[in-house]
């Protein structure tokens, strides 16, 4: 009876230790407007301001800075705290790629704020953006 009643005991502190998976973030359709940074110990970047607009799962965006950074049009959907961009644009090569608004990045949302966050390296890119009311 003892052993019955330490492996109930185990079971129960070892499914207690899993973590519960978070909600993922939720994000309105609509159009966003706020800056764009990256940041690197080694350089010093300019702030742009970015429109983005989400509708259903599609994204389509600009900046007032010419491909910094490149938001052209394509997919998204949402993985947990994850945002993952799936860009369909045309580019020419002579910039930098890794500005192109691509691939995941961490989400966090405050009421009408979202913030997306890519971390390369020692290079991070952040979008600060709030919602447009209609």
């Amino acid at each position: 009876m003892k052993k019955n009643l330490l492996l109930l005991l185990l079971a129960f502190i070892s499914f207690s230790c899993f973590d519960k998976d978070e909600e993922p973030a939720v994000i309105p359709s609509g159009t966003y407007v706020g800056q764009f940074q990256r940041s690197s110990p080694t350089a010093d970047y300019d702030v742009a301001n970015v429109t983005l607009v989400l509708d259903g799962n599609s994204f389509s965006g600009s900046s007032d800075r010419v491909k910094y950074p490149a938001i052209g049009q394509g997919t998204y959907h949402v993985e947990g705290q994850e945002i993952v961009f799936k860009d369909k644009s045309f580019w020419t090569a002579e910039f930098d790629w890794t500005l192109i608004l691509d691939g995941a990045y961490t989400v966090s949302t405050n009421d009408q704020d979202i913030t997306f966050t890519r971390k390369r390296g020692d290079i991070t890119d952040v979008y600060r953006l709030r919602l447009q009311q209609p």
